[in-house]
């Protein structure tokens, strides 16, 4: 720290000059320098507080520093967990990708029965038009045979 520069005796020589006597300028030099005296331990000057606060500003560099490494590190645990889900996904979606065509298998499978299907509605189509000559013939017969038999009945 700097010294104070504080000279006692041209203190008491200034309070004289100024009117005050001899004997109390000189007590109050003295007392002025057991003042400073005393208290110059507990003055701060410039170079000293710079000092104290490039201490403090490399201690909240250094915790700001720790905290980010931290901070880094968590986050390198996140990205990490995020590409394990990211790998899960895809492990699902390739499975949905199987589902899917299991599905288009079935979907054709279907296809191919409704074909089936439409192929024997034609068949019973057919075969309704053909019972219906089958009806149109038994009832000619039964004209053919029920009208002889009786005008022979009746005749």
């Amino acid at each position: 720290m700097a010294a104070i520069a504080f000279d006692p005796l041209e203190y008491s020589r200034l309070l004289e000059g100024a009117g005050v006597p001899r004997d109390q300028a000189e007590v109050h030099a003295r007392a002025m320098t057991t003042a400073f005296l005393h208290n110059v331990d507990a003055l701060v000057t410039k170079d000293y507080l710079d000092s104290r606060f490039s201490e403090f500003e490399t201690r909240v560099e250094a915790n700001i520093d720790h905290r980010f490494t931290g901070f880094d590190g968590r986050l390198a645990s996140i990205e990490s967990g995020l590409a394990n889900i990211d790998s899960h996904l895809a492990g699902i979606d390739s499975r949905l990708a199987d589902v899917d065509s299991h599905f288009a298998g079935i979907d054709s499978r279907f296809a191919d029965i409704d074909s089936r299907f439409a192929s024997i509605d034609v068949r019973f189509a057919r075969i309704d038009g053909q019972f219906g000559r089958v009806y149109v013939m038994l009832g000619v017969i039964m004209v053919a045979v029920a009208i002889p038999a009786l005008q022979s009945l009746l005749g």
